[in-house]
This record gives C-alpha cells, structure tokens and sequence, in this order.
C-alpha cells in the first residue's frame, strides 16, 4: 500500500491529522518541512501551489492544507491571507470591528492531495462569528472565531471537540472518501 503523507511544518496541525485518521489502517505519515506560502486571495490557487511545491521538494504522495478566514466587515478579507493578518494584528482583528457592525464570518479549509499526476482539491467551510475578543489559544484565528451553535471561539477548545466542527475535519472526510483504499 502506498504511504500518504502530510506535509507541514506545524506539529499542532499533524496532531489533529493524526487524531482524525487514528482509525485508518494507513493513517498519514509526517512530511516535516517548510514549504513557503503563495500570497494571494485565491484559496485554491494558494493550496494547489503549496501541494505541487510540497512535492517537488519531496516526490511522495502527499496533501498539504491551507485555510481562510472571511469576515463580511472586512468584505471577505483576510481569506487565505489569515496568517500575515494575524502575525501583525493578533487580537487586535477583534476590536477593528465597530460595535453594532456584523460580526459574521466564515473559515474554509482546502485539503489538496497530490501524487505526481494529478492534484484533488477537498474543501470543508464553517459559518460562525467573530468574537469580542481573543479567547484561548491556537493557530491564527481560532482564538477569535466562533463556531456558528457554539459559545467559545476554536481556541477555548479541546482538540476532539475542535475537530468535531471543524473546516479541516469535513475537507480530511473528503480526502479520506476519495483515498480509501490508501488510508483505509
């Protein structure tokens, strides 16, 4: 059977990988390394261009993931571009949206899967809102985003229940349907 790798460089984002796939007969193996990002406010082109440098770096099969963050105050933005937002804002995103203003925004993950010949494209998407203020901890947004039905933003919460209404879990599903006889 084939191995299937996760290429990162983020130990938090394999963990959650390997608590969704702990049931699969061939769960991901780890990919470690630093694959730069493409800046641009196309999801797909970001995620498709990190899979092909991903592999062209390391020839494996593999999937990379990237996500957006889209908060309709800011008209969509920071979308893919989450991560540079965040390194200069942290917290502050929260208290950039006036009172009384929608706080509405959703996240998207793209799971991108390549193998030398072709590349798939899984997506998931949560609906939610921004909170007042930062909650937790976490990866970029998930200590101000919370999850539409929930009461406390991604980063107040454990990792099973994260995954329970996540983005990356429904594009991970995905991947997992259309690879199962790689990861089982």
């Amino acid at each position: 059977m084939t191995p299937v790798y996760f290429s990162t460089s983020n130990a938090e984002k394999f963990e959650a990988v390997k608590r969704f796939f702990h049931r699969s007969r061939t769960p991901p193996r780890l990919l470690k390394q630093e694959v730069p990002e493409v800046l641009s406010h196309d999801l797909d082109f970001v995620v498709r261009e990190k899979a092909f440098e991903a592999y062209r770096r390391t020839p494996v099969h593999l999937f990379v993931e990237h996500g957006g963050l889209y908060i309709d105050h800011f008209k969509q933005l920071p979308g893919p571009l989450v991560k540079p937002f965040w390194n200069a804002l942290q917290g502050d995103l929260c208290t950039l949206i006036p009172p009384g203003a929608s706080r509405a925004a959703h996240v998207i993950q793209r799971v991108c899967y390549c193998d030398g010949q072709k590349l798939q494209v899984f997506e998931g998407r949560i609906e939610g809102s921004i909170a007042p203020m930062q909650k937790g901890t976490g990866l970029h947004w998930e200590p101000v985003f919370i999850p539409a039905g929930q009461t406390r933003t991604m980063g107040e919460m454990p990792l099973d229940e994260k995954l329970a209404c996540s983005g990356s879990a429904q594009a991970y599903g995905k991947l997992r349907k259309a690879l199962g006889r790689l990861l089982g």
